[in-house]
Parts: C-alpha cells; sequence; structure tokens
C-alpha cells in the first residue's frame, strides 16, 4: 500500500489545478527535493490502480485519474488503513512511539521515525524523554547508536509486562479489534476450562490478567520474540500443578489457535499462573501448600517491625501469621518477577480499614528491604485486608468501668437503679457508687477511680467525668448506647496523646525535613527527647512512605523510643512534596515504651481521621486544637 507518506502527499495533490513542488512542501512540512522523490515513487504505485501524476515543468503535478473503479479500490484500502491513524499530539504519541518500538527487533532511525509521525527531532526527543522514563520502570532501556538510530533493550519478561501494563488496552497494537476480541474470546475459555478442571481459585481481575499474558505471548512468539526461561530455575517456586495447568492449556491453544508454545513458553504461562491463584486454592483441594522457612521469617519480621513502630504484638497471632504465610507465596512470584496485581477494593480499604491499611504499609517495610524495592500500593491493600480482619477477631479487652449513680427519688429507687445496671451492664462494671446531688460535689473521682456519672436529674456543679443523663427504668436502646460506652470508652483518653502546646499552625518549610525537624525542636521544650529521636523519625522515612494522600502525613520513629505518649501536629501555610503525595497536615507521633490499653484505639481514631479527605481539609481551613479534638471526637463516636 502507500504508506504514511505517499497517503499523505496524495491527499495533497489536485485533480483540477497544477500545484508546484515547493508549494505541495510547504502544505506537508518538508523539503522541495523530498516532495520530488516521494512524487516519483507515488506515480509508480498509481500506475497499478488506473491513475498517474502530470508533471509540467513550471506549473508543478496534478492527478489524473485514468480508471475510476481501480481508482476506488484504492480510495477504499486507504479509508481501511485510516483506521489506524498517526497521532496527533504527545498524549497519543508516546503510547505509539513505544508501541512501536517494542514491536522492532532493529534499529529504528530518528529521522524515519519523525518523518513517519510528521513531527519535528525536538518534538520527537521530547516524547522519548516521556517513552524512555515508562521504559525505566520496567528495567528496559532505549540504546542510542550512531548511524543505527534507537532500539528497546532488556529482557523479553520485563518488555511483555511493559505492553500489558502500558499498551493492552490500545485497540490495534497486535491485530485488527474483531480478530483481536476473537482470539481473547477462545483463550479465556480454554483458561476457564483447564483452572475449572483443576479446581483452582483466582479473582476476576487476575483472570482477565492471565488471559492478557497469554495473549501477549502468542504476538511476541508470532514475532520472533521469545522468552528465555530455565524450567529447572523456576521449580522450587511453582507448584507441580500450576505448571501442569500451563502445559494443558498451552496444548488447548495449539489445537485452536495453531500457536505451538516452548517449553520456556510454557514456563513463561506457569509464572503467572503460579502468581494470579488465591493463595488458599491447593490446600483446598488436598495438595500441600509450601511454606519455607525463609517465607515464615520474612513474615514474623514483618510483625517485628510492627511490634517497634506501633506497639502492637500479633506475634503471637497464629491465624494471621498462617494466612501472611499463604499469601506469601504467590507474592513470592509476583515480586520476583514484577507481576503487578490490580486490587480492585484499594479505594475502599483506605477509607474502611485506614489504621489496617497502616500497620499494613509498616509491616511492608520487611518487605521492601527483602526485595530491594518498594512494595506495590496494591499488594499493601491485600495485606492490610489480613490485618484488618486481624483486629476485628481480636478479644476486645474491656477494661472495667467504676461508676457513680446520681437518683433524686430515694433510697429505694436508687437501690433499684443501681441493681437495673448492675444486671445490664455487669460485665463491664467493676465498682458502682450510690450518690446525691450534694454528696457529689465531695466526691473523691480520683481516688475512686470512677469513668462516669450516671444520673436521672440535671447536675450543675463541675465534675472531672463525662455525665449521662438518664431514665430510672432502662429501656432497650439505652442498654445497646451504654453497651457501646462501657467498650469503647469516652473520647476523653484522646487527651493524653494530644496536647494543645504541641499543635502548630502557618508553618513555612520547602522540605519535609525541616518540617519534621521544627516540630521535634517544639516537642522538646515539653518532653525529653532521645539525642536520636530525630534520626530515628528519618530513618523510618527511608524505610517506607508514611504519607498516604489527603494531603496528610504521619512521620514517627522507626521504633518505640520515647517514655511519654505525645502527638506533635504541624498545619503548614502550604502543601509540600512529602515524597509519594503532597502534604500540608502532619502529625509527628510518638509512642511510649510503657504499656498502654489505649494504643489501639487512639491508632484507629487518628488514622480514620487523617485518611478522610474532607475532615483534613476543614481542619485545613479551620485551623484550631478544639476544632481537631471535635473531628477526633466524631470517630470516636462513630466507632
Amino acid at each position: 500500500m502507500l504508506g504514511v507518506k505517499l497517503e499523505a502527499l496524495l491527499g495533497e495533490v489536485s485533480i483540477k489545478e497544477y500545484q508546484t513542488a515547493q508549494e505541495l512542501a510547504d502544505k506537508l512540512g518538508v523539503s522541495e527535493k523530498t516532495v520530488r522523490v516521494r512524487m516519483k515513487e507515488l506515480n509508480d504505485v498509481l500506475k497499478l490502480y488506473g491513475a498517474k501524476i502530470i508533471s509540467k515543468q513550471r506549473f508543478g503535478y496534478k492527478l489524473n485519474i485514468l480508471e475510476d473503479e481501480k481508482f476506488r479500490q484504492l480510495s477504499h484500502s486507504m479509508e481501511k488503513e485510516a483506521k489506524q491513524q498517526i497521532p496527533t499530539n504527545s498524549e497519543e504519541r508516546v503510547p505509539f512511539i513505544l508501541a512501536y518500538l517494542l514491536n522492532r527487533n532493529e534499529y529504528v532511525k530518528l529521522d524515519d521515525l519523525s518523518d513517519f509521525l510528521y513531527v519535528s527531532r525536538n518534538t520527537l526527543t521530547a516524547d522519548l524523554k516521556k517513552v524512555e522514563f515508562i521504559l525505566n520502570i520496567y528495567h528496559l532501556t532505549l540504546e542510542r547508536r550512531p548511524n543505527h538510530g534507537i532500539l528497546v533493550k532488556g529482557n523479553e519478561f520485563n518488555k511483555r509486562i511493559c505492553i500489558a501494563n502500558s499498551l493492552i488496552k490500545r485497540n490495534a497494537l497486535f491485530k485488527e479489534d474483531a480478530k483481536k476480541e476473537q482470539e481473547l474470546q477462545v483463550i479465556g475459555s480454554i483458561v476457564l476450562e483447564v483452572i475449572n478442571k483443576h479446581k483452582m481459585r483466582m479473582s476476576e481481575i487476575s483472570f482477565e490478567s492471565l488471559i492478557t499474558h497469554a495473549y501477549i505471548a502468542i504476538g511476541r512468539i508470532g514475532r520472533g520474540c521469545p522468552i528465555t526461561i530455565d524450567k529447572t530455575e523456576i521449580s522450587h517456586i511453582i507448584n507441580l500443578k500450576a505448571m501442569q495447568a500451563a502445559e494443558e492449556i498451552t496444548d488447548l491453544l495449539y489445537e485452536r489457535l495453531s500457536v505451538r508454545f516452548s517449553e520456556a513458553e510454557i514456563s513463561y504461562l506457569a509464572i503467572h499462573l503460579g502468581a494470579k491463584l488465591s493463595s488458599d486454592t491447593y490446600a483446598r483441594h488436598g495438595s500441600n501448600l509450601v511454606i519455607s522457612g525463609e517465607i515464615d521469617e520474612l513474615v514474623l519480621h514483618m510483625l517485628n517491625v510492627v511490634y517497634n513502630g506501633f506497639k502492637l504484638d500479633f506475634r503471637n497471632n497464629l491465624e494471621l501469621r498462617m494466612a501472611l504465610n499463604q499469601h506469601m507465596v504467590p507474592l513470592q512470584i509476583r515480586m520476583k518477577y514484577g507481576i503487578p496485581l490490580k486490587n480492585p477494593l484499594m479505594a475502599e480499604i483506605k477509607k474502611e480499614y485506614a489504621f489496617a491499611y497502616t500497620i499494613a504499609a509498616t509491616a511492608c517495610i520487611a518487605l521492601n528491604e527483602h526485595y530491594k524495592t518498594n512494595m506495590p500500593e496494591d499488594e499493601i491493600g491485600y495485606f492490610a485486608m489480613l490485618f484488618a480482619l486481624a483486629l476485628e477477631k481480636q478479644d476486645k479487652k474491656i477494661e472495667k468501668k467504676n461508676i457513680i449513680v446520681v437518683c433524686v427519688s430515694g433510697k429505694g429507687s436508687s437501690q433499684l437503679f443501681m441493681y437495673k445496671y448492675k444486671q445490664a451492664f455487669g460485665k463491664y462494671i467493676n465498682q458502682i457508687y450510690e450518690c446525691s446531688t450534694y454528696e457529689l460535689e465531695d466526691f473523691d473521682f480520683e481516688g475512686k477511680q470512677i469513668d462516669f456519672v450516671f444520673t436521672t436529674i440535671p447536675i450543675n456543679i463541675k465534675v472531672p467525668v463525662p455525665v449521662f443523663e438518664v431514665n430510672l427504668f432502662l429501656e432497650r436502646k439505652d442498654i445497646l448506647t451504654y453497651n457501646q460506652l462501657f467498650e469503647m470508652g469516652s473520647n476523653e483518653f484522646l487527651h493524653k496523646y494530644y496536647n494543645k502546646n504541641l499543635f502548630f499552625t502557618k508553618l513555612n518549610a520547602k522540605k519535609k525535613e525541616d518540617v519534621i525537624r521544627q516540630l521535634c525542636k517544639c516537642a522538646s521544650q515539653y518532653y525529653n527527647l532521645p539525642k536520636d529521636f530525630y534520626s530515628a523519625i528519618m530513618k523510618r522515612e527511608e524505610l517506607g512512605q508514611t504519607d498516604f494522600g489527603n494531603l496528610a502525613a504521619i512521620p514517627h520513629p522507626y521504633k518505640v523510643i520515647t517514655k511519654e505518649n505525645f502527638v506533635t501536629v504541624g498545619i503548614l501555610k502550604e502543601p509540600i512534596w512529602w515524597g509519594h503525595n503532597e502534604v500540608q497536615v502532619v502529625f509527628l507521633i510518638a509512642i511510649s515504651t510503657e504499656e498502654d490499653a489505649d494504643i489501639e484505639r487512639f491508632y484507629q481514631l487518628t488514622t480514620n481521621f487523617l485518611f478522610d479527605a474532607q475532615k483534613v481539609q476543614y481542619l485545613i481551613a479551620n485551623p484550631t486544637f478544639e476544632v481537631l479534638m471535635t473531628l477526633l471526637g466524631d470517630e470516636a463516636e462513630k466507632s
């Protein structure tokens, strides 16, 4: 066919009037000499389709159609090819260039590529920088060779991952849409048939991803771009049943699509299959899910990191430890080969299980160190679900409360009042004290360690604990309300972490180091901080992110090193780049080495607040300590 260059030239040549080479050159953005050369090439092709170029000195060129039917065939073919249009802007060109280069095994000259795309060398150079950025993500490089051009260099496995993540959704990357969809349907039916036969389980997203990689493999095999994998090198991480299933899939692909997979290509498919199976697939159906000592040690390291950072001890939680071990088996394959796994619940996990996500992100510091790369956010989300389940299943340690009951209607009614409360809330109450309104003012609240006052009449004196006005006769809704109160307690406990003296606004800083240094200096005026407090926080920053969006960050030491609990809050004048996100609200958290029954609830309320974009924005707009405590109190009521 004509090709892009000649097609563009034909589009400018008129059948009615002559145009000079210079006029055509100006329209096409090329030289006059280029027009003359291409015009000869165009004329040679047009002769086959019942047309020719008439050239007249000093007048130029025009098109002469000799056979209408033949020329219509050419026009029809050109319209068909026009579906694959040349991109017109950088956003379209970058994936186009990426696909173009990944699908070529020979060097491409920059002049040819710029002519092909109808852009200048400068424009092409700018686009290639973006292409290189994408390639580098997948450990691929763009090699430049004088007099030869450019060529994508790197592992074929990484090229396929790059194609899957960056290009597969672009129509006509390999074939026309109809044929592509037909082939994907055949692959899908084969994969479904085999995994059902072997009673394997995987999510819909994993299923679609497996089909995509099988489709890519077929395309790369057809282009003479084979994979290189030694089967013996993967035998220790790929389950025998996964390898057997991969062999059956490729046998059926040969039968139905006439594509023969080599042993290395079968291993490639087995790797993707093993990486995408649910961790309980084999355990459910009789085969052993082999967990190596290395994986178990890594899981224990994760739980130690959580304990050191949060003073939360999951190390003896056998159910969680086994769940993490099971999850690590397919994860190990994904991390070794850089296979991404999309988590469709990420937004919900961050919103509904903010604390669990924060724990998971901290636990993954151990994995970042082990795999020498940062754990993808989607993978952190899967770990967060396991930690969320562990938190939900934990036995709630109910600290029994001491309460005072105040009743105006005499000894008999107050005794009945006390009896009803013991009957309804016995497992939550340590001691109930009866008291009249005039005795209340002199009552030893501190000595008796009173938590709440329940009264049937208004109390006009100030007492140091929350007061609840109640009915003498408890209704069902009252019992449910106070059950929750006794289980969760009031939000007064937050004041042992948050202090008005450690709430700062309008901070000026350009780097996170400056912010952390300022907040450490402020905290040191009220607490005797360890000498390495700042460096311990910066070490945690190096190990993994502490900014999770919503303009908020929670820097803290990599391990518990202070004698007191406190949070130093800083609100910046303007957002700054923290490392992964813009940040304007900073909660510098320090946790005491002493045991603290409220620590889990503190983290729960704090992270829930910081992961709530609306509340963070409200605090930025209304930066006062009172607003902060009100917003945290709202979280306490919700929990």
